[in-house]
């Protein structure tokens, strides 16, 4: 199972960057049409999986 996202410009669909974004905000400019995009990372607690022998399971 691969997570990583790719993050692409709305405007002219450049891909800006692949990450995980958790818990944050990141502010980018697309270095192509010169916009500032927003992107917002998920809550941690909406990842954390219920099942009790998932093994993506994250312990707090």
């Amino acid at each position: 199972m691969d997570i990583v996202r790719e993050y692409r410009c709305p405007h002219d669909g450049k891909l800006l960057f692949k990450g995980i974004l958790i818990d944050s905000i990141i502010e980018i400019k697309c270095k192509q049409c010169h916009e500032i995009i927003v992107f917002q990372g998920a809550p941690q607690a909406s990842l954390l999986c219920a099942k009790a022998h998932c093994p993506h399971r994250v312990h707090c």
